[in-house]
């Protein structure tokens, strides 16, 4: 059994709490700063802090790109990966630290999955795909053989990706991006 804890307290950090406990880990605590927000589903929210649980695998329950990058960056927690019981990850398939695979979802032989990648319910990885970090692909969607997604791309729901097409960088892996989040 694992211990983990999940940074976010809307609807994606709930699903993620969810893949966790399915995989008959332990969820210790959800960190949101929305001082409002005291428990989800009986586990209780508490204020980020470094030192807090140290012990457990943190996951970022963000769903906005720009966001998980910029939250990873000053988490000091170390990264886990979360694959939802229910998925099917090929034995030979790289899941980046701090991702996602949930559930349905299929990662098909020789696929690379980056860090902090969202891999929604339902969808396809085929074979040798490239994501790089801190993407996300929607519900039913298919990324065809081959295919390469550049950091920080959108995969909107029930999109069909050909083989070998590359998708562009929505930003560059390093770069911070100043968000109004209230």
């Amino acid at each position: 059994m694992n211990d983990w804890v999940v940074y976010g307290g809307g609807g994606h950090a709930r699903v993620i709490g969810d893949a966790i406990t399915l995989n008959k880990d332990r969820l210790i605590t959800y960190f949101d700063d929305n001082k409002e927000l005291s428990s989800i589903n009986g586990t209780p929210v508490l204020p980020y802090h470094e030192n807090a649980e140290q012990q457990a695998k943190m996951i970022l329950g963000i769903g906005n790109n720009e966001v998980r990058r910029n939250i990873a960056r000053y988490v000091v927690h170390d990264f886990g990966i979360v694959i939802h019981p229910k998925a099917i990850v090929a034995s030979d398939a790289i899941i980046g630290e701090g991702s996602i695979i949930l559930a349905g979802a299929v990662i098909q032989s020789g696929a690379i999955i980056g860090k902090h990648v969202i891999v929604n319910a339902n969808v396809t990885i085929d074979h040798d795909v490239i994501i790089e970090d801190f993407c996300c692909v929607y519900p039913n969607s298919y990324i065809g053989g081959g295919a390469r997604v550049g950091t920080g791309a959108i995969i909107e729901a029930c999109t069909a990706i050909p083989r070998f097409s590359t998708i562009p960088k929505a930003f560059e892996p390093e770069e911070v991006v100043a968000l109004d989040l209230y």
